[in-house]
């Protein structure tokens, strides 16, 4: 069964938790530019957004990969980038229809991968460090 991250606006309380929890839990450090979710504010309408995989049910990204870097994990019910296969071109990035809005594939310069929300092997991160519990896990 296929997962993704679910955002309720109206709980969110813009602390970033999610963001620096998600780049701490995979690359070791509290970095919002190396999450796989991000927060944003828009100031004229002062609507918080969230911006995070949606795990399609056909992906655009994992057709665009030369390298067959993006699979269903059926363990996890979401789709992955596996780093090892992972190239580096971007091609998965430029594929994404909801990457132009806001970085939801976003490049990792340390290792010279792509990353994207993978929901922590199946347990979100994100979604437990929540205080106001703004994020939930659906599917």
């Amino acid at each position: 069964m296929k997962s993704r991250i679910e955002f309720d606006n109206e709980k969110c309380i813009w602390c970033h938790n999610c963001e620096l929890v998600c780049s701490l839990y995979h690359e070791g450090v509290c970095s919002p530019m190396l999450s796989r979710i991000r927060i944003s504010l828009n100031l004229f309408d002062a609507e918080v957004k969230a911006y995070v995989c949606r795990q399609c049910d056909d992906p655009e990204c994992a057709k665009a990969c030369p390298f067959k870097a993006i699979f269903f994990n059926e363990r996890v019910g979401a789709y992955v980038i596996d780093e090892d296969k992972c190239k580096g071109c971007g091609l998965c990035a430029r594929a994404c229809p909801y990457n132009i809005e806001k970085n939801i594939i976003v490049f990792n310069p340390g290792k010279n991968v792509y990353m994207k929300c993978d929901l922590c092997s199946g347990d979100p991160q994100c979604v437990q460090v929540c205080p106001s519990e703004a994020l939930k896990i659906v599917g």
